[in-house]
């Protein structure tokens, strides 16, 4: 979690950000039930993701964190469609709609539905202390982790109009933490995260589960946009944390 923390040594005072290890993938889904059947057609996001930082042991939770993110969707044929993201996480997506008109030929009325599949990961690091404050440089630590997730979402959707789509998903999540201590370069380390400074590791296994319901208007023929709201419960370090997030994008289609 990133924070700032001043500490008062002797009459020097010495000021520093730091972070906790913590859990956040983000929560944005904005994934159209309704896919292309021709393959090669692409879609082009870019939007906000917020996310609730849930930091490992007994660390306070922060504020809810936005982060940028952009995709790239490219229909498969048959139905299916494929999409990397990046941002808060790597997320890799597998789609498949098995009921309903498809995008290209999609009525007023239309109801589809859609089920995913996904991966995905990241990696982060940072320093704190190991002492939960500032006592002198050599208190510091360093720490990186690994977070990798499995998702699957059931997505449903209605066609208000030509333009306008409301959908929804049920989703579940999980997967695991790995992570390392390592003494930092002012406790003798001479690389950040060399093996040999290793000091002691730290592991989790949790998961996350929720609904979302999402609106998306069509500008025009190639240009788009989606609104959506997302409910979610995630356990992860022991903790269990409620969370309601918006998230948006502007998407290009062609």
């Amino acid at each position: 979690m990133k924070k700032c923390a001043a500490a008062l040594a002797s009459t020097l005072m010495l000021t520093g950000c730091f972070s906790t290890p913590e859990a956040d993938t983000g929560s944005v889904r904005l994934d159209s039930p309704e896919v292309h059947s021709q393959p090669m057609k692409v879609k082009m996001a870019i939007g906000l993701d917020k996310g609730q930082p849930i930091p490992i042991s007994d660390s306070p939770l922060g504020s809810n964190d936005t982060g940028v993110y952009a995709s790239l969707e490219m229909s498969l044929g048959g139905g299916f469609a494929a999409k990397v993201q990046t941002g808060k996480a790597l997320k890799t997506t597998l789609k498949y709609q098995f009921s309903g008109q498809h995008a290209e030929s999609a009525q007023a009325g239309n109801v589809s539905h859609a089920i995913t599949l996904a991966y995905l990961t990241d990696e982060e690091s940072g320093t704190d202390f190991e002492t939960g404050e500032y006592i002198n440089e050599d208190s510091k630590r360093d720490w990186k982790l690994d977070h990798d997730l499995i998702d699957i979402a059931w997505i449903t959707g209605y066609r208000l109009s030509p333009e306008a789509l409301l959908y929804g998903s049920i989703f579940y999540q999980t997967g695991e933490i790995d992570g390392t201590y390592y003494r930092s370069t002012f406790g003798g380390c001479a690389e950040r995260h060399a093996p040999e400074c290793a000091q002691s590791t730290f592991s989790d296994d949790g998961s996350a589960y929720g609904l979302s319901v999402s609106f998306e208007y069509a500008f025009t023929k190639s240009f788009l946009g989606s609104l959506e709201l997302v409910h979610s419960r995630s356990n992860w370090f022991n903790r269990n944390e409620d969370d309601t997030l918006v998230n948006g994008n502007l998407i290009y289609q062609f």
